[in-house]
């Protein structure tokens, strides 16, 4: 456990290196400005070449060998296949930046909507013209979808969409609640196991053996654990 959590240190910490110097980079090549404004994407970059040039070829991380640790993938200490190696690179690093992207555009677009919104309630008191007109217009389109059930699921596709955008900004924090709680429950589970310190390498089914010198590797966190939750837990 100990090396396993320190090489996830050296990791993020290398990652980071490289991160800031794709950074320098894209500074110098466009400006200040541009670096600024894809600051998400240089940093996607930065942790996807640094995972690709190490787990992704097959070679221990810089981490991992600082602790004399390699990843396996089954009970026997075979190590992992390519397929589990980008498994987990897409998980480590192309999932939160994808998770984080498509949350900004949907916040977004529901301020674009209430906007909208607001300016149609606005243009609502022009005279009944607007109002005839559109209503023809819901009859033309009420009766185009009775025969086609394609744009049938589209519209409930489109409804469904616009009350996700709509509910979203409530939801938002009960979501990032459940992923605090969901980070907390895999560190329990890895406390007891030993196994899986982050989801990314859960859900590709990658974990560690120590392949130092015995004498070399440091107790586990087991019974730490169990005493800081008892303490929790009576006060």
């Amino acid at each position: 456990q100990p090396e396993v959590m320190r090489a996830a240190e050296k990791d993020d910490s290398y990652a980071a290196h490289v991160t800031e110097a794709c950074r320098d980079a894209f500074r110098h090549l466009f400006g200040t400005r541009v670096a600024v404004a894809y600051q998400n994407e240089i940093k996607l970059l930065g942790q996807s070449l640094y995972y690709l040039l190490t787990t992704g070829s097959g070679q221990q991380t810089l981490g991992e060998e600082y602790c004399d640790i390699s990843q396996v993938a089954t009970s026997h200490g075979l190590p992992p296949t390519p397929a589990r190696r980008m498994l987990f690179i897409l998980y480590q690093t192309t999932v939160p930046y994808l998770a984080e992207r498509i949350s900004s555009r949907i916040v977004s677009r529901g301020i674009y909507m209430d906007d909208s919104q607001l300016d149609n309630h606005h243009e609502s008191d022009n005279p009944s013209r607007g109002i005839t007109e559109s209503s023809t217009n819901t009859n033309e389109s009420s009766r185009s979808l009775s025969f086609s059930m394609l744009s049938r699921l589209r519209s409930k596709a489109h409804a469904f969409w616009l009350w996700v955008v709509q509910k979203w900004p409530s939801m938002l924090p009960l979501g990032q609640d459940f992923i605090q709680l969901a980070i907390r429950t895999n560190l329990m589970f890895f406390y007891f196991e030993g196994l899986y310190y982050h989801f990314s390498k859960r859900g590709a089914g990658i974990h560690y053996v120590f392949i130092g010198k015995p004498m070399n590797q440091r107790p586990r966190y087991l019974f730490l654990y169990l005493f800081t939750l008892s303490k929790r837990l009576t006060t």
